[in-house]
């Protein structure tokens, strides 16, 4: 079973602290020593050399070594030479170099080969600042550019240079501000931004005939984020147990235009080009003991693409997409909330696709959509972030839907309409009723236009038998009455408190 690991927040979480960074006076030893312990707190080991000049500070050969979750092995990295400066105003100047090697060591165990990974952080016209107090810190950082960029990839004996796996990444106009408040919990809220953002990835593995690269940009990113983190994380890789501790956070990346251009150079398999542009959108993320919630959108899609053996391109875009997901991941015996929801909104493809089955023009060509919106509430029976949850939802039911609401349900697409809405309660203790799952109680009510003219086209086109169709009218005839436009069905499925199902008030079970 996949799981979300802590691990993933303590790999980026020092890096971010070193991008980031009330007037009280500070001191480099203070400064150094909340790094020190917010690093430490995630589960690192830290291993450097101090040494103090009048009231400055020097932290040289600066290493972080970290076990993995589940005794998969350990990781160790370098991050080299860091310099707090005491300022006359009571605030800390920290001072990296312009380029900063990272060396990140990965042994597992196993059997699995050890991996290292070399790559730099660079940046110019930087700085950074830390003012506040010891217990609330606030680091301001900006930097007119900032990269990564991977040198080398080593597994096992076999070493990878850029002309193998090369990954540049470059941002400029980067500012950000982050708040650190140590109490009983350590809380973070961070603000930052970058002009744009432009990535060179190019992937050869000896072994393998394809090829691929990959480049793009995006343009005005902003970030928006906050929560709070144990003081002390004693086991990294049971998320259950942070969740207990009141680890809690949530952010927001919003962006804005950005293009990508991928390629396949596949000899074997045949080659494949896409590009993509957008006009940019969000993701949005939260985690706590309340749940685990995504969200995300994007504005203005439109993709490209050339595929071996196809005489021509494939043309596609969508005005927006969108999508959220929130479920409950903390055992409970109370019910607690979930939702879904996904849009297309506008989807088009060229006529070139519409002419391979619709060469006549018989359906139309107006842009699809279709919404899904539901939400409702369940109970967990197991922690889902739990290290032993996977041994667990081998021999126990992992939980229980106890109500259900669509909220709208839409399909739009080549003439026809489909929407609908509706309220299901379910009762867990009757698995019989409707055999392997619980009986459900309520309503759904549906409305389809322009169905019976969509049939007809299909028919005409030679992509639908006749017969076939026919039994699609009786269906629809069984479970649909006529509305008041024409070409119009509207039908109520109902399920009873004593198991019947109606449609239409006709008991059809």
């Amino acid at each position: 079973m996949s799981r979300l690991s802590p691990t993933a927040f303590g790999l980026a979480l020092p890096l971010a602290v070193m991008s980031q960074a009330a007037l009280a006076d500070l001191t480099p030893s203070e400064v150094w020593g909340d790094w020190r312990q917010y690093m430490e707190g995630m589960g690192y080991g830290i291993d450097a050399t101090e040494s103090q000049n009048g009231n400055d500070l020097t932290v040289a050969d600066i290493r972080l070594n970290m076990v993995m979750p589940e005794n998969t092995g350990a990781m160790s990295m370098t991050l080299g030479t860091l310099k707090f400066v005491q300022n006359g105003d009571g605030t800390v100047s920290v001072v990296m170099p312009g380029e900063l090697p990272m060396t990140v060591n990965i042994a597992p165990e196993g059997g699995a080969e050890p991996v290292t990974v070399s790559m730099r952080y660079s940046q110019t016209d930087h700085a950074m600042m830390a003012s506040g107090s010891p217990q609330e810190m606030v680091y301001d950082y900006s930097a007119g550019t900032v990269a990564f960029t991977l040198d080398q990839l080593q597994v096992g004996s076999e070493t990878y240079g850029q002309e193998n796996a090369k990954v540049n990444i470059i941002g400029t106009g980067f500012s950000s501000s982050t708040t650190m408040t140590i109490a009983e919990m350590r809380s973070y809220q961070q603000t930052g931004k970058i002009d744009s953002i432009q990535y060179d990835i190019a992937i050869n593995n000896p072994t393998e005939p394809a090829k691929v690269t990959m480049n793009g940009s995006v343009a005005n990113l902003t970030m928006d984020g906050g929560g709070m983190i144990p003081l002390v994380i004693s086991d990294a890789a049971d998320m259950a147990a942070m969740l207990r501790a009141g680890f809690d956070v949530s952010g927001l990346i919003a962006y804005g235009a950005g293009s990508t251009q991928m390629d396949v150079e596949d000899p074997k398999n045949g080659n494949f080009t896409m590009s993509t542009t957008s006009d940019g959108g969000d993701l949005g993320i939260k985690m706590g003991a309340d749940g685990l919630a995504y969200n995300g959108s994007q504005n203005n899609m439109a993709i490209t693409a050339n595929v071996a053996g196809l005489p021509f391109p494939i043309d596609m875009s969508m005005v927006k997409g969108a999508f959220n997901l929130s479920m409950p991941v903390s055992k409970s015996e109370d019910p607690q909330d979930f939702a879904f929801g996904i849009t297309l909104g506008e989807f088009k493809m060229s006529d070139v696709i519409w002419s391979i089955f619709d060469p006549a023009g018989q359906l139309p060509r107006d842009p699809a959509s279709m919404v899904v919106d539901l939400s409702g509430k369940a109970k967990l029976l197991v922690d889902f972030l739990d290290p032993d949850a996977a041994a667990q939802l081998a021999s126990e039911q992992p939980g229980e839907v106890q109500s259900l609401t669509v909220n709208k349900l839409q399909l739009d697409a080549a003439g026809a309409k489909l929407d609908g809405a509706g309220d299901f309660t379910f009762d867990n203790t009757d698995m019989t009723t409707f055999p392997g799952m619980p009986k459900p109680v309520g309503a759904v009510d549906l409305s389809l236009v322009g169905g019976n003219g969509l049939l007809d086209k299909l028919v005409a086109m030679g992509l639908l038998p006749e017969d076939q169709a026919m039994g699609a009218r009786m269906m629809m005839g069984l479970f649909a009455v006529p509305g008041s436009e024409p070409d119009t069905l509207n039908s109520k499925i109902e399920f009873t408190e004593e198991g019947q199902v109606l449609a239409n008030g006709q008991r059809i079970k």
